[in-house]
């Protein structure tokens, strides 16, 4: 079974510049097997941070490849 991505959208409850607290949105990209895998991934990474969040959802995305940097350097000769 390959991988596929997922986008997780996580809401974040932090002050914005004016102290105020404010629900911000994230988005992020995860390559996982399952929708289940895509949002353990992200609980783990927010663990770092010391906000409350909720996660609002997780959808498959149409993406079916990240090309990074690196694999583009060979292509190119870099």
């Amino acid at each position: 079974m390959n991988n596929k991505y997922f986008q997780v959208v996580v809401k974040i409850k932090r002050e914005d510049d004016k102290g105020k607290l404010k629900t911000f949105t994230e988005r992020h990209l995860v390559e996982a097997l399952t929708v289940t895998e895509a949002e353990a991934r992200v609980v783990k990474f927010m663990e770092q941070f010391n906000e409350e969040y909720l996660i609002s959802s997780v959808t498959e995305s149409r993406i079916i490849q990240l090309i990074t940097p690196s694999e583009t350097a060979e292509v190119y000769g870099r």
